[in-house]
């Protein structure tokens, strides 16, 4: 796999994993009423996945053979 599309899977696992963590009350998921560490674990998790394939997919690609 090309890392310009593996940086783009990341930002979407990312960004994904940050809304499921945020969301986790609404979605039945979170037996704590609020924010709770484990939610801010996972939204800081999927922020630095989705900033690392941000870097990843911004790179310019190396057409050298």
């Amino acid at each position: 796999m090309y890392k310009r599309t593996f940086g783009f899977v990341l930002v979407f696992l990312g960004v994904v994993m940050l809304v499921v963590s945020l969301a986790a009350d609404i979605l039945g998921l979170g037996n704590v009423i609020g924010i709770g560490w484990k939610q801010i674990l996972g939204a800081v998790v999927g922020i630095l996945v989705a900033v690392g394939g941000g870097w990843l997919a911004s790179k310019k690609p190396n057409l050298k053979k």
